[in-house]
């Protein structure tokens, strides 16, 4: 059976054959997998792609080997029949990407666990730890539950809602349908983030909330808490 459709493009180089294939980085971009021959057997491999990906993400070395550490095997296979070759590409790209796109999981997940951190320091110190409460699900719009890592002044007429956002498109997205799925003022709806992020994710988040950088949340809590007090109720 001729497998070649399963490839997008093959080119050589001085390290020999390296193919495009459909399978996809977080990033979106095809994983490449590197093919060489070594004696008698070949050498397939995806030429770092899993970490290169996982750096653009996090550039910690640390944490982005211990993420992949159970996948490197996976993504490296020697064979020593041209028969086995296309199959090995095939493994190799999937386990590529598998363990990219878990890298990158753990690495957004840790991020966020760590400015959720920060963003409760920061409250507790100015406001006082009863002041807010942490990890609320309140029912959307839609019917769904939807999380919210802090809710500030929630006995109030106007309670913030707040929650940390990073600069990856799976946060960007679980954050924009949280907010724009709750019925409160955007205002007082805040994405709060300590890493920059991409101008058109904080256009997309701006429809549906304040973003708002760690530093500037204390005052911005402040102004809209004092707001609040004579604005409409949220829900």
């Amino acid at each position: 059976m001729d497998r070649r459709a399963d490839f997008l493009a093959c080119e050589q180089t001085e390290e020999g054959a390296r193919i495009a294939t459909h399978c996809l980085y977080p990033s979106f971009e095809s994983v490449r997998i590197s093919v060489a021959r070594m004696g008698d057997n070949y050498i397939v491999h995806d030429g770092s792609g899993a970490f290169n990906t996982a750096w653009l993400h996090a550039r910690d070395e640390a944490m982005i080997l211990n993420s992949l550490r159970e996948a490197c095997k996976a993504i490296i296979a020697i064979i020593d029949s041209v028969d086995w070759l296309t199959s090995a590409i095939l493994s190799v790209a999937n386990a590529s990407s598998l363990a990219a796109h878990d890298a990158v999981a753990k690495i957004v997940a840790a991020a966020e666990e760590a400015l959720v951190d920060r963003i409760e320091h920061d409250l507790a110190q100015s406001f006082g730890p009863k002041s807010y409460e942490k990890n609320v699900d309140i029912r959307g719009v839609s019917g769904g539950m939807r999380h919210f890592d802090f809710v500030l002044g929630r006995r109030s007429p106007a309670p913030l809602l707040i929650n940390g956002v990073s600069p990856h498109r799976n946060s960007i997205a679980a954050k924009y349908v949280t907010f724009a799925d709750t019925e409160v003022d955007k205002r007082r709806k805040f994405a709060v983030h300590d890493r920059e992020l991409h101008n058109d994710d904080v256009v997309l988040l701006q429809q549906v909330a304040s973003v708002v950088p760690l530093k500037s949340l204390l005052a911005g809590a402040q102004r809209e808490l004092g707001h609040g007090q004579t604005g409409p109720r949220g829900s």
